[in-house]
């Protein structure tokens, strides 16, 4: 295992504007940009969020066919959470036990958790406002290429652009 944090993928380095102007690893392999199968070990709220996030990642272009156990588990976490949070929401923030001592529920931690799973994979997506900020989104192509426009444009002949003829060749 190595230390430090993980490495960022080229693309989001790119993204980014290649802050720390290091040479990118143009030979990263290039998954195939696509919705992947939501996978079947997932419970209806995990399901429902997945639709929902894979229409959100896809408009963001970052959605990968490689992306499947990441987003797995990203929806399974927040459906967990979801799940946690209904709980306690029932339960209270404080219970008593059999011996008559108040204690605090153990589902905040499991609330706790799943929050930081949560947060990370969202991170990872780009799908948190300050992960967000660093990125720059690729610019939809409108076919104005402004070069070209300029080479096309009929040039204005003035005297001293008078062309030479050629002189044929004489046998």
């Amino acid at each position: 295992m190595q230390r430090g944090p993980s490495p960022k993928p080229t693309a989001l380095k790119k993204a980014e504007g290649n802050p720390g102007k290091r040479k990118l690893n143009e030979q990263e392999p290039q998954p195939v940009p696509g919705v992947p199968q939501c996978p079947d070990h997932l419970d209806a709220v995990a399901k429902k969020e997945w639709a929902r996030l894979s229409e959100v990642l896809l408009a963001m272009k970052v959605l990968t066919e490689a992306d499947y156990i990441a987003l797995g588990n990203l929806c399974q976490a927040y459906s967990t959470l979801i799940g946690a949070q209904k709980h306690l929401n029932k339960g209270g923030i404080l219970f008593k036990t059999p011996n008559g001592y108040i204690q605090q529920n153990p589902l905040l931690g499991i609330i706790r958790n799943q929050m930081q799973i949560v947060n990370a994979l969202l991170r990872e997506f780009g799908l948190t406002p300050s992960s967000r900020t660093r990125l720059v989104a690729e610019r939809e192509d409108d076919g104005y290429d402004e070069l070209m426009e300029i080479l096309s444009q009929p040039r204005l002949r003035r005297a001293s652009d008078e062309i030479p003829m050629p002189i044929p060749p004489t046998q």
